[in-house]
């Protein structure tokens, strides 16, 4: 009767430990809304390490392209020409009308941690709007009363 028990628990074991193997290619979640639909695409690597991507936001149905990103020092490889971007957070920023964010990032196709990058300007403006920045939604250029410039 030990010898039974010994050997259905032996047994029990081997057969949970044979199902780990399957466990390991499960893909790995998709970040969350609003990151699900920010990519990194049509990256071209240029000389010193410049890596220059587009951003874009959207799905398979229709994409919007947010503008230009350069970054040194970031590791590319001749394959991947796609990044996801998995978080962004807001840095602070110079002048408070132009926002700034870091965005990590990763390989779409590995999944494998690529980065970050320093996103700034018209790109940062329009991914600060994606992003819910009450200050950049509610932001309408309006000239400088005290300008000397009048039409």
């Amino acid at each position: 009767m030990r010898i039974s028990k010994t050997r259905s628990v032996s047994l029990a074991i081997m057969m949970l430990l044979s199902g780990c193997g399957d466990l390991a290619r499960v893909p790995r979640p998709l970040p969350p809304a609003p990151f699900t639909h920010l990519s990194l695409t049509a990256c071209r690597s240029y000389a010193s390490n410049i890596l220059e991507c587009q951003l874009e936001y959207g799905t398979q149905f229709g994409r919007q392209r947010l503008g230009p990103v350069q970054q040194t020092g970031v590791d590319i490889s001749r394959d991947d020409s796609r990044y996801q971007v998995t978080s962004c957070y807001s840095v602070p920023r110079i002048q408070k009308e132009l926002p700034n964010f870091v965005c990590r990032i990763s390989k779409v196709q590995s999944w494998t941690d690529a980065g970050s990058v320093l996103i700034k300007g018209g790109t940062a403006v329009r991914l600060a709007r994606i992003l819910g920045d009450r200050e950049q939604i509610q932001y309408r250029w309006t000239p400088d009363k005290w300008s000397r410039l009048r039409d």
